[in-house]
């Protein structure tokens, strides 16, 4: 259902920020030409920016940088945080010039719910907090959930179809087949349009896919079933490759 976030006004603070629940299904677009930094809470997120995506589960965000015009949709009820930076003082941080996946703190999560609160804080407490959110934003790690799309008809119809299927991603002849094409020019297309190969790149969807059913509950034998994996333990292994722990760790981190 389409919803709409909407700033406070900014003023002279370095960031404001808006902090709230989102129910499943929950979509919107951020109104701010204005460098942002989302955050999910509780659940998964997904981002898109033209035709890329990334997948924000619980505990991570995404640096968007000004100008950039994303669509957030929740995938499960999450609390979501969002903020805005003053392009002024925004620009005293170094940050990437693409939209970048953040590891929330709970230093973050703390000074969005803060800003939040009922009664509005002091102009200059306001100040404070937003200075130690800009310099914290700067200093938050910076894993790699991007899964790049592409606008070549051919490889999009690949990865749409894969995407709603994911079992058919073990054969890029056989979808090669179905979008009128050669297995060896899908494969050129594919490191061509996103950077990667057509293995890396079913990877890294698997792992992505992956993430958002650990959110939703799912246990290792149903992904594995689910994604096209031989067998759980093949899913174990490919999970540790993307992210350096098992699936029982991931969703046990803190």
């Amino acid at each position: 259902m389409p919803i709409d976030v909407v700033f406070p006004p900014s003023g002279r603070l370095p960031v404001v920020a808006w902090s709230g629940p989102l129910s499943k299904g929950d979509e919107f677009t951020p109104r701010s030409a204005q460098a942002m930094v989302l955050f999910c809470f509780g659940g998964l997120m997904r981002v898109e920016v033209g035709d890329d995506r990334w997948f924000i589960p619980d505990r991570y965000g995404i640096w968007l940088p000004a100008g950039t015009w994303p669509t957030v949709e929740a995938s499960g009820d999450i609390e979501f945080q969002a903020f805005q930076l003053h392009p002024k003082f925004g620009s005293r941080i170094t940050m990437p010039s693409k939209p970048t996946v953040l590891r929330a703190t709970p230093l973050m999560r703390g000074i969005a719910r803060r800003l939040m609160r009922d009664e509005p804080l002091p102009q200059a407490q306001q100040r404070r907090l937003g200075w130690v959110a800009l310099d914290e934003i700067a200093r938050l790690e910076r894993p790699d959930l991007h899964l790049p799309g592409s606008g070549e008809p051919r490889v999009a119809a690949v990865m749409a179809r894969v995407m709603e299927a994911p079992r058919e991603a073990n054969s890029l002849s056989q979808l090669a087949q179905a979008t009128g094409t050669s297995e060896r020019t899908l494969s050129r297309l594919f490191l061509q349009e996103t950077g990667m190969t057509w293995r890396d790149w079913r990877d890294r969807m698997r792992f992505v896919l992956a993430l958002e059913g650990l959110q939703l509950g799912q246990n290792s034998s149903a992904l594995a079933a689910s994604l096209g994996y031989s067998s759980p333990s093949a899913f174990i292994a490919a999970f540790r490759r993307q992210s350096g722990m098992t699936p029982t760790e991931w969703r046990h981190r803190r």
